[in-house]
């Protein structure tokens, strides 16, 4: 069989896009939390509603918290190209602290007690709402593999049943111990 390095290129093209995808809608997603956040916080002060604010909500990182940003930022690029298989930890672990960050940088701008306990507790709530959902994503993913498993198992055996009646073999190249 000859490897196919233009398919192999491809693949490895594809994840690569999908991975960077991936990282830029988490921090884009974190920033539109924190966004909401400080929206919620600006209707407590009486401000007006400013849909500008969630569409260019990756502005809000350029902050002091830049810096310390940045750093997070690159080690979670290492984590999305280097992990292969908690593709939605990630991108909630992601989206979580960008959002986190998103409020922190403009906490300063917001003054009283009240809009500023708004902003945090809303920024948690959406976090926690975002952490659930992706919860539920891997529940379903790990319900369709084991459902997946379950229709292996049972097409074993009926292969196991075939080749009894077919050759008078308990199963092909399985020892009594069931070990191969």
């Amino acid at each position: 069989m000859k490897i196919d390095f233009g398919d192999v290129f491809a693949s490895g093209i594809g994840w690569l896009l999908k991975q960077l995808f991936l990282f830029v809608a988490s921090i884009w997603l974190g920033c539109s939390m924190g966004a909401a956040a400080l929206l919620a916080a600006g209707l407590v002060k009486g401000w007006s509603f400013d849909a500008g604010l969630l569409i260019g909500s990756p502005v809000l990182l350029l902050t002091s918290w830049l810096i310390p940003n940045v750093c997070f930022l690159g080690a979670a690029i290492y984590w999305f190209v280097r992990n292969e298989t908690n593709t939605p930890l990630a991108c909630g672990i992601l989206a979580g602290v960008e959002a986190l960050v998103s409020v922190a940088g403009q906490a300063g701008e917001i003054n009283g007690w009240l809009p500023l306990t708004v902003a945090w507790v809303t920024c948690l709530v959406l976090i926690a709402m975002m952490g659930t959902g992706l919860w539920f994503l891997g529940q379903w993913q790990i319900n369709r593999w084991a459902l997946e498993i379950e229709e292996l198992k049972a097409e074993n055996a009926m292969r196991r049943a075939q080749l009894k009646e077919d050759f008078g073999t308990d199963s092909a190249g399985v020892d009594e111990t069931g070990m191969p």
